[in-house]
């Protein structure tokens, strides 16, 4: 079975988890209690499906398990779409041969590339579920809460995503927003398996300083907006990494935003002219507020949902 996956993934501080939960109370809503997932990833030495944008993992709950191939999507600001195949299977053993043929490069020899598989890491956490009426669409709320672990390493799990089952994207940011009044929450373009493989790495990337101006006068509006969402991430990135001199780059890069939508203020939506960059500088000036309750205060969420929202707008339809 296959479909596109369409979620909002929200990376959460201990804070916010009751207050989410008690606003998920107040919505039309079947709630399934906590279950422990467990989730183990394959790939080769060379990191082949890596290479072509997938991610394979075998999901067991309950005695019950799943295989799950995600093949190259996007990341639009925190949005991810993804096409994804699942298959049950009787016990924990990978059987490529149970995915469509047509997802593979042209030429893959499946019985080469299942030898060459093997475990890289895994995801073990509590899973709880809300599956809520949002204005036409159905959507499914869930909060993983767990760790990644790769040997002797590990990522904590704590975030909630919002995944579209039927209805319309712009309904689940419009839920993300309603969630944005939460402070605590912070929107994540890294998927579990993403986090994983960055366990791996021997030794980390240094970060590099993100630009913070760029000629969007060159660029059509969609690409400069993609292009903010991104510098977006990395500065966030970057100074919560403790780097030198993130602060005041994140200044210059919101004068620059300021100036953006002045230049396109004859055509932003209203919900874009309303965004408070005047008080998340006045935030960044502020020395006490630190990296982490800036990157997720519920002002500068409201303000990254904004561009998302817009890009969405602009550039995709609604998927049903």
């Amino acid at each position: 079975m296959s479909h596109i996956e369409v979620e909002l993934k929200l990376a959460a501080q201990t804070a916010a988890i009751e207050p989410v939960r008690q606003f998920l109370s107040t919505l039309a809503h079947q709630h399934i209690e906590p279950k422990k997932l467990t989730n183990i990833y394959f790939d080769s030495e060379d990191r082949l499906l890596r290479q072509w944008d997938m991610g394979l993992r075998i999901r067991g709950c309950d005695g019950h398990y799943e295989m799950t191939i995600k093949t190259a999507g996007q990341v639009i600001g925190g949005l991810h779409q993804r096409p994804e195949y699942n298959v049950d299977i009787d016990v924990p053993e990978l059987n490529l041969a149970a995915f469509p043929t047509e997802i593979w490069p042209e030429g893959t020899d499946m019985q080469q590339l299942q030898s060459q598989l093997h475990i890289l890491f895994s995801t073990h956490f509590m899973r709880e579920k809300w599956l809520v009426t949002f204005e036409d669409s159905e959507i499914e709320i869930v909060f993983d809460q767990g760790e990644i672990s790769a040997g002797a390493r590990e990522l904590p799990i704590q975030e909630f995503e919002l995944e579209l089952k039927q209805g319309f994207v712009a309904d689940v940011l419009n839920l993300a927003k309603k969630l944005a009044d939460i402070d605590g929450l912070r929107l994540s373009s890294a998927s579990k398996a993403a986090r994983g493989y960055s366990l791996m790495q021997t030794e980390e990337a240094p970060l590099q300083q993100p630009e913070t101006i760029f000629d969007y006068e060159q660029l059509p509006i969609e690409q400069a907006l993609l292009h903010i969402q991104q510098l977006c991430q990395q500065h966030e990135a970057y100074w919560l990494a403790d780097e030198t001199a993130a602060r005041e780059g994140f200044d210059v890069f919101l004068r620059f935003v300021q100036a953006f939508l002045v230049h396109y203020r004859n055509s932003a939506p209203q919900f874009i002219q309303d965004i408070p960059l005047d008080q998340l500088r006045a935030d960044l000036a502020d020395e006490s507020l630190s990296a982490e309750a800036f990157c997720y205060s519920s002002r500068w969420l409201k303000c990254k949902l904004a561009f998302t929202q817009w890009l969405i707008a602009l550039k995709y339809t609604d998927i049903h």
